[in-house]
């Protein structure tokens, strides 16, 4: 894709890389800026395919180039790099944004109330996968443990769905 009828002056790259929010944010800059450009996506050669179902290529397969004309090179640098110069937006979640207390916000009465017991053995591992499933489902639980058996207990209006839960894992069966 271009912009206006026609760079004057031979195309410089200015920027080649996989990262569609930084190749966004170049176009638009450069077109606030009104520099004409050159945006071709990597890995769009028409090549054909070869034989070898694992071929190891010096080129990306995915990305983006943006050229210039060599007139407007130093004005759309300064863009580049002032986008370049911006922090990243962070995308990471907070400690507070567990899972586990939002259920607990949304169920108060029913987290209380774990008194069906629903799965027993002594498998600790299988325990805690189970009841890592019933909380992904929003079902309240607990793990209780008397020695080396493990007790996995929900609320009675859970029950139902929490065993359903279990026997599909359990025995690896699709829902009836």
């Amino acid at each position: 894709m271009s912009t206006g009828a026609g760079p004057q002056g031979s195309l410089i790259r200015l920027w080649a890389g996989e990262d569609p929010v930084l190749h966004s944010s170049l176009l638009e800059g450069l077109q606030a800026a009104n520099i004409p450009y050159i945006d071709k996506p990597t890995g769009d050669d028409e090549v054909a395919p070869t034989v070898d179902p694992l071929p190891i290529d010096w080129k990306a397969r995915f990305g983006f180039e943006v050229a210039v004309p060599s007139s407007n090179l130093a004005e759309a640098e300064r863009i580049l790099e002032k986008l370049l110069d911006e922090e990243p937006v962070d995308m990471e979640l907070s400690a507070n944004d567990s899972l586990e207390p939002r259920t607990a916000e949304l169920k108060p009465s029913l987290s209380s109330a774990t008194t069906c017991a629903v799965w027993s053995g002594s498998d600790d591992a299988r325990a805690g996968f189970l009841s890592q499933a019933l909380k992904e489902n929003e079902i309240p639980v607990r793990v209780e443990m008397r020695g080396n058996e493990a007790t996995v207990y929900v609320p009675q209006a859970e029950e139902m769905l929490a065993r359903e839960i279990i026997r599909e894992i359990v025995e690896g069966a699709p829902p009836a």
